[in-house]
């Protein structure tokens, strides 16, 4: 069974995140699950803009 890379799954997340014609609280979750996946997977921590990290506050 194929299953996606969680490299590609935070960048995904990421550019969901980005998107400003999203409803606030889809983006408010995307954020969350970016939390999540740089929480089990801090060597990708490098993805994330300065602006997501600040909003993590990691």
């Amino acid at each position: 069974m194929k299953v996606a890379d969680v490299k590609d799954v935070l960048e995904g997340k990421i550019w969901a995140y980005s998107d400003t014609e999203r409803r606030m609280s889809k983006r408010q979750k995307d954020l969350a699950d970016i939390l999540r996946i740089v929480e089990s997977f801090p060597d990708l921590i490098d993805q994330l803009s300065d602006t997501i990290r600040n909003k993590i506050e990691l």
